[in-house]
Parts: structure tokens; sequence; C-alpha cells
């Protein structure tokens, strides 16, 4: 699972909200977010909201799976970019923590040859 702790601001100047969805590309070759659902909505993320004591900002705890296939993004609405969006997760981006799971399971592999030749077959060799 993926954990990602984001803050938003949900009303007033400058508010942000979260969205789940994918990016479309249209006939014109332009990048579209098409919005799918919210997150507190969406039974297959595990979420933890907190208001602030007087309201004005909420911190999300999100926990998201690895075979989760919808983007998560923050929408940024204030007076000078009407709606700028800020992808916090996408499917299609490696985690950071590929490279030490890969270190890890050869770890693991250590002193058995037949596993370390199969994974040295299936996946790419550790980064000291």
């Amino acid at each position: 699972m993926h954990r990602i702790e984001v803050t938003t601001k949900p009303n007033g100047h400058g508010r942000t909200w979260l969205e789940v969805g994918n990016f479309e590309v249209d006939e014109f070759g332009r990048r579209n977010w098409v919005k799918k659902n919210v997150p507190h909505q969406d039974r297959n993320l595990k979420i933890d909201r907190r208001h602030s004591d007087r309201g004005e900002t909420i911190d999300w705890i999100l926990m998201i799976p690895d075979n989760y296939n919808l983007t998560l993004v923050k929408i940024i609405h204030d007076r000078l970019s009407p709606r700028e969006l800020e992808s916090l997760w996408s499917p299609n981006e490696k985690d950071f923590n590929y490279q030490e799971k890969i270190n890890r399971v050869h770890e693991l592999a250590a002193g058995n040859d037949e596993l370390i030749r199969l994974l040295t077959d299936l996946l790419p060799p550790p980064q000291l």
C-alpha cells in the first residue's frame, strides 16, 4: 500500500480539494482530467480525515492499494489560477520504494542460488 499525506483547504481564497479519476487525451492531443469520484466515497481507499480546530483545513492520510487503477489529484482553485491540478499519485508512476523492494527480495534470497537466478531473470539487479 502507498501512503499519502496531504492538507486541503475546502473554503475561501486559495481553496483546494481532492479528486479521483483519469487523464484522457482528446482527438486534438490535449490531456484532460476526467473526475470519477471523490476519495472519501471510494471504498477501495482507506482514509483518515481530520478537520482543523476552526474547520479551515483538512488533513488527509490516504492508503492506496498497489492495484488501484485511478489517479489522485489535488485541485487548486483561486483567482489567479482558476483550476490547477497537482498529481499526488498515479498508477503509471513507479513508487519510490520499488528499488528498495527489489533490494530486499535479493537480500532474502541470499544463499539460494536457484532463487537468485530466477530473480535475476525477472527483476533488474539490486542497486547499492
